[in-house]
């Protein structure tokens, strides 16, 4: 007998894919959590989500689904074009203002909804992609300026981010089922 260990693995085998996923993004919150404890309160207000286990799990979604490396790049590349990184190369390392933070992470997470509406095309199932392209749209991003007239950017930041986390995580459940098959 087999038994599953704690990491979502046996015999150097995933045990499934969305254990896997489940398990990226345990351990990103965790560390976003340490993190937001051992920075200064001004540094921890500025981070107010963190995107490390959305991106793994889509690495992890887009290798199982038989992506090749360069296609896997491609899907999150225009990560290198967003208001932080530009703020960055006019302005070097002043200060950015709330609305270029809150910029960038809704930039990212764009980036990464059009990556998991991606995988869940590649993958092929017509009712997964309807059912990512639902969750992207009930839990929509702020708008790029930082500014939506009913929400508070970093809670909508946080529900959209959710929202992902829960496509990834439908998107590795659906690849459990097509590899059983």
């Amino acid at each position: 007998m087999h038994v599953i260990e704690a990491t979502g693995y046996f015999d150097g085998m995933v045990a499934s894919h969305r254990a896997r996923v489940e398990e990226l993004l345990t351990e990103a919150d965790a560390a976003h959590r340490a993190l937001l404890i051992a920075v200064p309160a001004d540094v921890g207000a500025s981070l107010p989500v963190d995107a490390q286990g959305i991106t793994r799990a889509i690495e992890h979604i887009a290798t199982a689904a038989g992506l090749s490396a360069p296609e896997r790049r491609q899907l999150v590349s225009p990560h290198a074009v967003n208001p932080a990184v530009l703020h960055a190369r006019v302005f070097g390392a002043a200060p950015l203002t709330a609305e270029t933070v809150i910029g960038a992470f809704v930039e990212g997470a764009r980036v990464r909804a059009d990556a998991l509406v991606t995988l869940a095309e590649t993958i092929g199932h017509r009712d997964l992609v309807e059912q990512v392209h639902a969750l992207l749209i009930e839990h929509p991003l702020p708008t790029a300026d930082g500014h939506e007239s009913t929400r508070d950017p970093a809670a909508a930041l946080r529900d959209a981010y959710s929202a992902q986390e829960q496509a990834a995580l439908e998107i590795a459940a659906r690849l459990d089922v097509r590899d059983l098959n």
